[in-house]
Order: C-alpha cells, then structure tokens, then sequence
C-alpha cells in the first residue's frame, strides 16, 4: 500500500509516529485509533508507518458508499456476492492470515459499516489481531467508534491537533525554500488553522497565481489587490457537510449578520440547530440586552460568506433587515457589506459609515469593498483623510496621496492637516508624489487661520503644526526627538486626533528608549494604546515600540507570548505588520545567541519593509540585518545588507536612527578590520552620552567589549549609575569587575550576563581567563594612551610581524579570533598606528624611545 517512508508531511509529529509505531508491537496494547478532525494527518501517519513496517501488512479503507453493504470495505479482497453465510468467516480469514497477530490498517474507520467495526474489535479484544484506524470525530468533538476498545486501554489514543506554528513554518520553508515571512506565517495559520492538508492546498494556490512574493530569498505576501481575499478562500473551501440542513442555515445566517437575536432565529425554525453549534463551538452566544447568536470568525466565515447562493442570501438579508433591533458596529459593518454583495440597496451615508468602522476593526479589504461605488463628493474631508490613508496602508501609495491632497484642500481641522502630513512623510520618502508637497500642507494651515477668526485653540493647533512641519521636514537621518518636535503637553490635550497622538507617544518613545527608560515608555505606550480605537499603521507602529520597550525592561517571555497575538486577520494587515514583528523575533533571537536564526528574521522584516514601503523602519533594519548576518558568520550577506544601508535616502525619519549607524558600524568594523569605522562608532557614542542617551551609549561600550575586548570600567559605571534598578545592578557588577580587575567577580558577571548575550558572557570569561592566567600588576585601561605593551600584545604584535593573519595568530595562541582582534585594536591605538604594515615600524620606534 505505503511507499518507502518520506515523511515529508509529517512535520511535527514525530511524537505521534513513535506512539503509533510502538502501539503495533509493545506488550499491552493491541493497536492504536488515531483520531482528528479532516486534514490533520491521520494518513500520511498510519501511511509513513505503514510503509517503515515492510509495507506488507493489510491495508482498509473506510468509505460512505461501502458502508451500505456488511463488510463493505472488504470487498475488493473478498467476494460479498458470494455465499452470505460463509461471509464472517471469509472475511476473519483474511484479517488473520499470515504470521501470528497480524496488523490491519484502517483508514477512515468512521466510514465502516457496524458489522466489519465489530469483527475488527472483536479480533484485536481476543490477541488475534491489531489494529491501527483512523476515525474523525463528529460535530460533537467525539467518535463512536472503538471507544470501549480505548477506555479499557487495549488501543492507544492518538489525538490529532493542528500543527504548532514552528512546525507550518518549518513545513512552509521546506516546501518553497528560503525564509518565510512573519506575514506569510501569520496567514497561513489564519486560513489553514495549521491543518497540513491546508497548509498544502494553499502552497499549491500561492504557487499557481503567485499569491506569495520571493525577494532577496524571503517570501512576503503579494500585495493584494481587492479580489485577493476571495480567491484565497478557494483554497480553504469549508466542508459542511458534517451540518444537517438546518445547521447550516443557522451558521450561514449568523456569519452573514453577524449577530442574530435568539427570537428571530426561533421565528425563522433554526432555534435548535443553532444550540447544538454554541454547544459545538462553532458560533457563540451573549447578551447584549437580549440574547443573540453571534459569529466567531474564523479561517471559514469568509468562505461562508462569498460561497451563499445570492438568492438564498438576499433572502435571508431582507429576513435579518426587517427586524428590530440595534445591531453592534460590527453587525453593521458585515450586513452592510452583506447588502451590498446580495444586490441590496445601502445608503451612501450607511455604506461610508460601514467602511469606517471596517478601517477601525483592521479590516481594510472589507472597507475597499464598501467603498468601491461610494464618489468622492459624497465624503467629507474626515472621510477623504481616512479614506487616503487606507490606501496608503494597503501600499497603494499613489492613490492614497491623491485622495489625501483632496482631504487638505478641504480640510477646516489643522490637526488635520497634520496627520495627512505624517502619513505623507512617512509614505512619499523621495519627497516626488505630484500630489503633494510641504507648500501644500503650509497653505491649508493659511487658509484655516485666515477662517479662523482669532479662535486660540485653532491657532494653537496651527502653531504646533506649523512647527512640527517646519522641523521634520528637514530631519536628517533623524532620531525622532520628543524634545525636539512636539511639545508632550498634547498628548492629553482634546481634539488631538488618533494618528497624531501615537506620532506623539513614538516620538517620545525613541527618546526615551535611548535613555533607557524603558518601563516609562511602556506607561506611556500603554496609555496611549488605550485610548486607541482604530486598527491601522500608527497602531501597529506603537506595538513595535511597546514591545522594544518591555524588551529593555526585561521581560523578554511576555513579548515572546504576545507575538501570538494578532490584532487582524485582514490580509493586507498581516502584510502590513510582518516587518514590525519579524525585526522583534531577530533582536530577541540576537539576545538568545541564536545568530542564524536572527538574520533570517532581519532579512524577513528588509524585505517586507522595503516592499510595504515602510522606510521608516529600513535604517534599523538593514542595520540589524547586517548585525545578525555578521554574527552568524555570513559576511557576503552583511555586505549586501550595508551596501543597501548606505543607499537610503538622507532626507527622511527614521525610527531607531542613532542605534542603526551604532550597529552598523559595530558590523563594519568587526568585518573589515578598518580603524575609521571604530573612530565613527567613538563618534556615536560620544554624541549618544553627551545626549545622555544612556541606553544606546551602554549597548555601544558592550559591542565594543563584546568584539574587540575594549573596555571604559568608569564610564561603564557611570552609565549604570543613571540607569533603571536592573542594568544599574547587572551593569554596575560588571564596570566594578573590570575596574578592580578581579576574575572571580567577571566569571560571576558574565554567568548573569548569558541572559542578554551569550557572546559577550563568553567574552568577560575569556577576559577573566586572561586574568587568571597573568595576573595584572597594575591597574589597565583598555583604552589608556600610555604606550606600555602586555604580554600578550607583544607576542601578536610579533607574530603580525612575520606575516601571520588574526586567524593563524589565534590557532597559534590557542584563543580566539575575536580576542586576537581586541588585543590587536588595543595595540593600534597604544602605537598611534592603523594598519598591520605600520606595526613593524611602530616596535622599533618603542625601542629606541625606551630608556636604557
């Protein structure tokens, strides 16, 4: 039957084919029944052992059809027409023939008639056989079949579930190859709910209409134009066929609605039906002043709701329309979506008031959808800003800004006029759109005080426009500074528009996270978040922030457990969201010392940032792109990674700007040996502590420690004297060991040290190694200019001398690369020199100035 075992499709089941493959030959048991719902595995399971046992044992298949007839699944080995009172015993003989206590394959056994099911138990309760069967369980989560056999523990139970998300993305990269995206990840769990035979059919359909993109050796998900959604749903087609008729209305009614009033489902005959789906799970049921049946959306509901013949669906649409009622925004949303699609007449006004709410839900195709026969002289300038804006965060940019101009031409708001300004500057980074230009935000502020009427809340709102256009406008490679942009008094001021205040709260934010105040941040973020009411890309930009910040505050395990979460299953804002979520996977990855896979995550969120337009996350991207890929060891991919970094456009914002050019240099000079890129990383640095930024001036002195074994003991304590209680204590140890230069007190350092980076735990024992080994006689300073050589930098400076490359020198030493590298830097710097052929020179230069 099974061919010779390829377990292909057996990702994350190796558990449950050791469980299934012992059940057929270990005492106390005589078989085993594995159990899940259509697509989970079960066969390619029972195939792959199958095939590993010889291929040679019998092999049934249950079918519906055969299941009419005594013993129907048996008929293509035995002759039902023949004798009827031999049939028993023919069909015994076949199930026990061959060596003692055969074992029979079962495939489908919910399929097989009451007869066979019986002989099967039967013979596997007396020893004469065993069994391995399939069984799917029914709408009420459980089977009938052989579960006597399994409460007396004869048969194992093999429970089959959807597959963990490690395992889809390890299947999903193992069948397109290369790095899959955060995007195409959180998609595919959505529309495949993990279940492999989805998981395949959608592969299929993304390879036939090239659903998912591959760039630079990353798969994103494409951009999706309106349609995407509905062929999509092809792929995941829901099987009801487990519903009676009734059931089916009743979730076919629900899922176009909404939400239904439990009095109106009894009106229309479906009252019961629709308690036995509560009772399944399938729908829900909650009081909101009177009881209704209300949708769980799940990887099937669209499908229902694109598949419902249209009369039958306009039908029901007029039933749900002429009841009273006052439906939840989102039953308004879908029913007006719903009319639509039916051919039912929807106000402009209704359809307008649906879209938004749609945008506010994240569920932006829907509200293209809505949108699509609404013109634009029907909305306000309100609405036209919404409206552009969506269309920017779908990565339709041209249009977006087009519509957006018409929304500050007419605008009356200057806040406004502010928020399509940061969607503009955010959007258009080469600064080309026809559309728009800073002349153009600066006259509707004009136009808006000249009608203002000397009202001081409008010209204070114009006033803080003014000024934060004048200001970003001609950012640099700029940091976003709260101090520098926006006053925080805003914040909390009313009228102050949703996009503009989380611009706001991120621009504190990147502030303060580079000062190191993490846990303010994150009150802050928090707050801001919760006043929060529409799903869109300032949302999204917060969550990044949120979680970079409880990051530095340690708590690593929470945001781990929140990317789980996901605020829409839209397509477009998986999209939309990918980068963010992958650049936080690569920098906890990085702090786990899980360096491969880190860089598969930085290049993920390069290319999902690069292709969504995003280009306020690109520097720190491709910074951490090339940090991850040096550190992995992939130096021809950092490469790439810095020649993209120093070809983004100068005149922009970018978020995360100073630790970006900190990491990129730490990459540089690490790869490249040259002294300029660590004279322009001492510039940084300078910049960042006379900034007082101290988080971002304390990761440069790690990275310097990390990789080259430079080291200010001072100034590392002064930075923890100033930092939160945390890094003040773990940093703090670690300045006071290697002032006092005591190796007990670095090995105890660097055993807390593991926890933020393996490498530079690995780096403080090789110092104190060092230490140990020749104990210091005076007090050193990795960076003092007295030009008195060690031990050790004598014997690598003489060995730069015959010829030796760092590599040689460090198999020579028996230490490694990385240490030779930092005593060789130390050197340079004592010697006042830059380069390997100046170091001859340089010793004899030493001697004669050394005293006789």
């Amino acid at each position: 039957m099974s061919e010779a075992g390829d377990r292909r499709d057996c990702f994350g089941r190796d558990g449950e084919l050791a469980e299934i493959s012992a059940a057929l030959v270990g005492p106390g048991a005589v078989g085993v029944v594995v159990e899940g719902d259509t697509g989970v595995g079960k066969t390619s399971l029972i195939e792959t052992v199958h095939a590993e046992r010889g291929g040679r044992d019998l092999w049934v298949r249950g079918d519906r059809v055969l299941a009419e007839s005594p013993f129907g699944a048996f008929g293509l080995a035995v002759d039902l027409a023949d004798d009827e009172g031999t049939l028993l015993n023919r069909v015994v003989t076949l199930l026990t023939a061959g060596e003692e206590a055969p074992v029979v394959f079962v495939d489908d056994a919910h399929h097989l008639d009451d007869a066979s099911v019986s002989v099967l138990s039967q013979l596997a309760t007396d020893g004469e056989i065993r069994i391995a069967v399939t069984v799917q369980p029914g709408l009420d989560g459980r089977s009938p079949h052989f579960r006597e056999l399994v409460a007396d523990g004869l048969l194992r139970h093999v429970l089959l579930g959807p597959l963990h998300e490690d395992d889809v993305t390890a299947m999903l990269e193992h069948h397109l190859g290369g790095v899959v995206s955060r995007g195409v990840i959180d998609a595919t769990m959505f529309l495949t709910t993990g279940v492999p035979v989805r998981v395949l059919e959608l592969l299929r359909y993304a390879r036939q209409w090239d659903r998912f993109r591959l760039r630079h050796g990353v798969w994103l998900l494409d951009r999706l134009d309106i349609a995407y959604d509905e062929r999509v749903r092809d792929v995941i087609s829901y099987h009801l066929a487990r519903y009676s008729e009734e059931q089916r209305s009743a979730l076919e009614l629900v899922v176009l609605a909404g939400e239904v009033e439990v009095g109106l489902m009894l009106g229309a005959g479906y009252g019961e039906a629709a308690d036995d789906l509560v009772a399944a799970g399938v729908i829900g049921l909650e009081s909101r002043g009177s009881p209704v049946y209300v949708a769980l959306e799940s990887h099937s509901t669209e499908t229902i709701r694109v598949t419902v013949p249209v009369g039958r669906s306009r039908r029901m649409f007029e039933l749900v329309e002429s009841a009273p009622g006052a439906p939840s925004q989102r039953s308004r949303m879908l029913r007006a979506d719903w009319g639509l699609s039916c051919g039912a007449r929807i106000s402009l006004r209704d359809s307008i008031e649906a879209a938004r709410i749609a945008i506010a839900l994240g569920e932006w195709h829907r509200a293209l959808r809505i949108l699509r026969g609404v013109p634009f002289e029907a909305m306000d300038s309100q609405e036209l800003f919404d409206l552009g804006r969506l269309y920017c965060d779908v990565n339709l940019v041209p249009v977006g800004l087009d519509i957006l101009a018409k929304a500050v031409r007419s605008a009356q708001a200057p806040f406004l006029v502010l928020e399509a300004f940061i969607v503009w500057i955010f959007r258009d980074v080469g600064r080309e759109s026809p559309s728009l230009s800073v002349d153009d935000f600066l006259t509707a502020l004009d136009r808006i005080e000249d009608a203002a009427d000397g009202d001081g809340d409008v010209l204070a709102q114009i006033d803080l426009a003014r000024v934060t256009l004048e200001r970003v406008s001609r950012l640099t490679w700029a940091r976003l500074s709260g101090d520098d942009v926006v006053d925080a008094r805003w914040l909390s001021a009313e009228g102050v528009s949703e996009t503009l205040r989380a611009s706001i709260a991120i621009a504190f934010a990147t502030k303060e996270l580079e000062r190191g105040r993490g846990e303010d941040v994150l009150a802050l973020l928090e707050e801001t978040e919760s006043t929060m009411t529409t799903v869109g890309t300032p949302l999204i930009m917060l969550d990044c922030f949120r979680t970079w910040a409880m990051l530095q505050a340690g708590r690593r395990e929470e945001v781990k457990l929140g990317l789980g979460e996901v605020r829409s299953q839209d397509l477009a804002f998986l999209a939309a969201s990918s980068g963010p979520r992958d650049l936080v996977l690569a920098r906890i990855l990085g702090q786990e010392g899980r360096w491969a896979e880190s860089a598969g995550r930085a290049a993920a969120a390069v290319e999902a940032f690069e292709y969504w337009n995003q280009q306020q996350f690109m520097a720190f991207a491709l910074a951490q792109a090339e940090y991850s890929a040096m550190m992995s060891g992939n130096a021809e991919a950092a490469d790439d990674f810095d020649a993209r970094f120093v070809r983004l456009p100068v005149a922009n914002v970018y978020l995360e700007g100073g630790r970006a050019r900190g990491l990129r240099l730490v990459a540089r000079a690490v790869l490249t040996g040259e002294q300029s890129y660590l004279d322009a990383l001492d510039g940084v640095l300078a910049e960042a502590e006379a900034d007082h930024e101290i988080a971002l001036a304390m990761r440069l002195r790690l990275e310097l420690l990390r990789h080259f074994g430079l080291y200010d003991a001072e100034a590392i304590l002064s930075l923890a004297a100033v930092a939160g209680e945390r890094d003040r204590r773990r940093f703090g140890a670690l300045g006071a060991a290697l002032r006092d230069e005591e190796p007990e007190a670095l090995m105890t350092v660097a055993d807390d040290l593991d926890a933020i980076g393996p490498d530079l735990a690995e780096r403080c024992r090789d110092i104190a190694e060092s230490w140990r080994a020749e104990p210091p006689t005076h007090t050193q300073r990795a960076q003092e200019q007295a030009v008195e050589l060690t031990n050790r930098e004598r014997q690598i400076s003489r060995l730069i001398v015959a010829g030796l490359s760092n590599a040689e020198i460090a198999e020579e030493l028996g230490v490694a690369v990385r240490t030779v590298e930092g005593h060789t830097y130390r050197m340079y710097r004592k010697l006042g020199i830059t380069s390997r052929s100046e170091v001859a020179e340089a010793l004899s230069r030493l001697r004669a100035e050394r005293p006789a």
